[in-house]
């Protein structure tokens, strides 16, 4: 499955992400009063994770000349300032030092790029079994070119139809990684010891009608298994109800079940990344 080990922007941001403990459907914590950035900040950020996937493109041909003119361009936009210290150091590396962990972090940037031009609207997105194409994203920006007016002009779509795609990529999300802890569970059933918030989601999908009892009398692995692919049932079936704007997006959750391991890892980053990249769109640097 795809990580990223480096944090490529600001210090908190990923690329893609490993299954993990669920957050319960009680958990309704305060957020802070936040801010969506501005259309200017968010085309510069688009330029610097376009300048990013052109940077690995480097890795191959080793031109050093077009090292250096990516570099210059980067910085007389100023757009520097959107990597954090690890990005900045793997930006600057040298050609054909980067390990391929690296390659494939940068890879997984072109998620979040097709989000934020899509935010720009400037492209459309895929459903979450297409893979974003760096190449085809590369080519809607003014790389190596003029590109305040790129800048300049930017717009965003309205806050509320970011907010609608919000909560859809945080459900696909949540129903993914879902699907991803019961089999951790199923490989290695000692896994889910000691998992409080296990236990608490497990009693919330007992009081939606989950029959915990019948699941638990064939052991605690299948209690946790069964619990967990309940819930993500549920999140689904609300996400796609009736009337639901997510018809385009729609995943059913035996399919989700079948998928084989690679592509259900696929679909976990791309979800992963659209979350995280809706979520600074709409909290910007409060966000992070």
């Amino acid at each position: 499955m795809a990580t990223s080990r480096k944090p490529l922007f600001d210090p908190e941001e990923k690329t893609a992400t490993e299954g993990s403990p669920l957050q319960t459907p009680e958990e309704d914590a305060e957020a802070p009063v936040t801010a969506p950035p501005e259309a200017d900040v968010v085309a510069g950020r688009a330029l610097m994770v376009g300048a990013l996937l052109e940077r690995a493109g480097l890795e191959s041909s080793r031109d050093a000349a077009r090292f250096t003119a990516l570099q210059t361009w980067v910085d007389e936009l100023g757009l520097f300032g959107n990597l954090g210290p690890d990005g900045l150091e793997l930006f600057d590396a040298a050609l054909g030092s980067w390990a391929d962990e690296d390659v494939e972090s940068v890879d997984w940037t072109s998620e979040e790029l097709q989000l934020l031009l899509w935010a720009m609207q400037k492209t459309e997105l895929a459903t979450l079994g297409t893979r974003a194409d760096g190449a085809a994203l590369l080519a809607k920006l003014p790389v190596f070119k003029e590109a305040e007016s790129f800048i300049d002009t930017a717009t965003l779509r309205p806050v509320d139809e970011l907010e609608v795609h919000r909560a859809l990529f945080e459900a696909l999300l949540e129903a993914i990684r879902s699907e991803v802890y019961a089999r951790s569970i199923q490989e290695d059933p000692a896994s889910l010891e000691g998992d409080e918030e296990l236990q608490e989601l497990l009693a919330s999908v007992e009081a939606e009608g989950f029959d915990r009892k019948a699941a638990a009398a064939k052991g605690p692995a299948n209690e946790a298994i069964q619990g967990l692919r309940y819930w993500s049932r549920s999140l689904l079936s609300e996400l796609f109800a009736s009337g639901s704007p997510h018809a385009a997006h729609q995943i059913d959750s035996a399919k989700l079940v079948a998928l084989d391991d690679a592509t259900l890892a696929t679909w976990l980053g791309i979800a992963h990344s659209r979350s995280e990249a809706m979520a600074w769109l709409l909290e910007g640097d409060e966000y992070e």
